[in-house]
């Protein structure tokens, strides 16, 4: 995968150039908890973490083109932080929209998934105090 150099916050940080599906890593459970724990430690009133179901997300994943989600945060109608996700292609480009060939032959035009309506946590954070690891 090509390397780009971005500037983010006045920092020049070194990232892959690629939409490809296998974008992304297992960080592990301690720089995971320390990437958390700083963002709540910053924004302790902020949202900090939401659920999306499965079902949503393969029907995302499974849209032709689709190589990964892209999620953006956004605020709902209440003014509460949420994440909004939609599929991204090879790309790079949002799956807006997409054609397919009907059960007559024809073309037929779909609009992408545009998902949210995930659960927040807090208050909706599992049972056990493992559901957020001890990040709160």
């Amino acid at each position: 995968m090509a390397k780009e150099l971005i500037v983010v916050k006045g920092r020049v940080i070194e990232q892959n150039r690629s939409f490809a599906p296998e974008v992304g890593e297992d960080i592990g459970y301690e720089l995971g908890t320390k990437m958390i724990k700083r963002w709540h430690d910053q924004n302790p009133d902020d949202v900090l973490a939401s659920f999306t179901g499965r079902k949503i997300i393969e029907s995302i994943l499974a849209q032709p083109g689709c190589t990964g989600l892209r999620m953006f945060n956004a605020i709902n109608d209440l003014g509460v932080k949420q994440l909004v996700i939609v599929g991204a292609d090879k790309n790079g480009n949002n799956i807006l929209n997409y054609t397919t060939i009907g059960d007559n032959g024809e073309i037929v035009k779909q609009k992408g998934i545009v998902a949210d309506r995930s659960v927040i946590c807090p208050p909706s954070c599992g049972d056990s105090t493992e559901s957020t690891l001890s990040w709160s």
